[in-house]
């Protein structure tokens, strides 16, 4: 028997590493190209704020800043525009969906008028948009620029 010459070894040896390439990347593409997405993100009608209204906000706390609605001016718009935040409302389902999905969150400390405690907010950041969890911990999506809701140093 005829010992396969060294060109045929290297054929054999691309032809074997394209089929492990192949193999490894086989569950991604079938994920990507063959199976259908199980959850689609359902928005539930309505428009929630994201505060409750009555008291106004006195410092926010982030975790790189802080900011207090009686020094700047640019400070005050910030806090103003949180105030007045409102986003849709999302169905438990599509929460669910969206955070496996998502990077991990971050949260805001927020200081109102009359509470002795801070409101937390909790803050996913899609690539389209903010999800954060009201004060009725409701989960609301948000659609607004980064340099809109936070300091740009």
């Amino acid at each position: 028997m005829k010992k396969p010459s060294r060109r045929k070894y290297n054929n054999m040896l691309i032809i074997f590493v394209l089929l492990f390439i192949a193999v490894l990347q086989a569950p991604q593409l079938i994920k990507t190209y063959l199976i259908e997405p199980k959850e689609n993100i359902e928005v539930v009608e309505g428009i929630k704020s994201l505060f409750e209204g009555e008291n106004a906000i006195q410092k926010m706390h982030f975790s790189e800043y802080d900011l207090s609605a009686n020094t700047s001016e640019q400070e005050s718009q910030l806090i103003e525009r949180w105030f007045t935040l409102e986003g849709t409302l999302l169905n438990d389902d599509s929460v669910k969906a969206l955070k496996e999905k998502l990077p991990a969150p971050s949260s805001v400390e927020v200081w109102l008028e009359d509470q002795e405690e801070p409101q937390r907010i909790t803050i996913y950041q899609a690539p389209s948009f903010w999800m954060m969890q009201n004060w009725q911990g409701e989960w609301i999506a948000v659609s607004a620029e980064e340099g809109y809701l936070f300091r740009e140093d």
